[in-house]
């Protein structure tokens, strides 16, 4: 498996190629929050003074089914703990054009990615809220699911951010934007980009057989409440030292929260990203709250920090 992607601030000068695509906003119909809501890097926290309150947060859901390449979509999040309700609006009011250079990178080689926003007039947003300690989020996660990166592109200024980051195989990426315009809701925009070279043999995606494993000296297990899709699930993370067995109880916040996490189907078209509920600050538990959307296959990225370094417990399920 791979363990990270490799982002650099590096200054380069570079060819733009355009990867644009006008974005379809999904308008939520109902609203409501949960009761709390190296690759294999994810980023993200809790700090928003327009969402609810924290303990009152779980995270957000994405129907992505209708993001085929040409068709991106910005989608409306104004419902928190993985369940939405959605229906495309007549008119898109956020659009997002993204820009690669190089279009086509080589595994490895470095990536400047722009993302430039603006309104159904063509005009850029300037102002956005800060939601969960950075104005945006970007994931990016490999066709096989091997691959998994959450960064955060920096805010340049007239709507447009960039980061540079490095695709570690060849083979298609999908790519995920969080982001919330100022006196909007959270809106999720979506791309997809094909990295040159030779495309490592796919591994076919199965249930865990067991929800245990030690990664980077933790031993970590999970349990999940119910693998019936379309109610609320809940799910507990329980954390100890790989060697001396003993409970982990010096989790640190990892941007504002005792750990996040990131779940995605098999097809790439059910995103979640879900927040803890409150009550553990350091461990060794880390529960959380959210919906699995439809039956199928769903790989969980669960992240923590600990000694001032972040890792990820991944773990692939099967709802019915």
């Amino acid at each position: 498996m791979i363990e990270m992607f490799k982002e650099s601030a590096q200054k380069t000068k570079y060819r733009k190629r355009s990867a644009a695509a006008a974005l379809i906003v999904l308008s939520l119909l109902a609203a409501g929050c949960g009761s709390a809501s190296k690759i294999e890097h994810a980023e993200h926290a809790a700090t928003n003074g327009k969402e609810a309150a924290a303990n009152e947060h779980s995270g957000h859901a994405s129907d992505a089914a209708t993001n085929a390449p040409g068709n991106e979509a910005a989608e409306d999040h104004s419902e928190h703990g993985g369940k939405a309700e959605i229906e495309s609006s007549d008119q898109a009011d956020v659009k997002l054009e993204w820009r690669y250079s190089p279009e086509s990178p080589k595994p490895g080689e470095e990536t400047k990615i722009e993302l430039l926003v603006s309104d159904a007039a063509g005009e850029p947003i300037e102002k956005y809220d800060v939601n969960h300690e950075k104005l945006m989020h970007l994931i990016i996660v490999s066709e096989d699911l091997s691959a998994f990166s959450h960064i955060h592109p920096d805010y340049i200024g007239k709507g447009k951010f960039e980061v540079t980051t490095a695709f570690p195989q060849g083979g298609s990426y999908k790519l995920f934007a969080d982001f919330i315009p100022t006196g909007s809701s959270q809106k999720t925009a979506t791309s997809l980009i094909k990295a040159d070279g030779k495309k490592q043999a796919a591994q076919p995606l199965a249930a865990d057989a067991t929800l245990t494993k030690d990664i980077d000296g933790v031993a970590a297990s999970l349990d999940i409440s119910s693998l019936k899709s379309g109610q609320e699930v809940d799910l507990t993370f329980t954390l100890s030292d790989a060697e001396t067995k003993k409970p982990i109880t010096d989790l640190q916040p990892y941007l504002g929260a005792i750990g996040h996490v990131v779940i995605l189907s098999e097809d790439l078209n059910r995103y979640l990203h879900v927040h803890p509920k409150e009550g553990n600050e350091s461990g060794p538990t880390a529960e959380f709250s959210t919906s699995f959307p439809e039956p199928g296959i769903y790989k969980i990225w669960g992240q923590f920090q600990r000694g001032d370094k972040s890792f990820i417990i991944p773990f692939t399920v099967e709802l019915k």
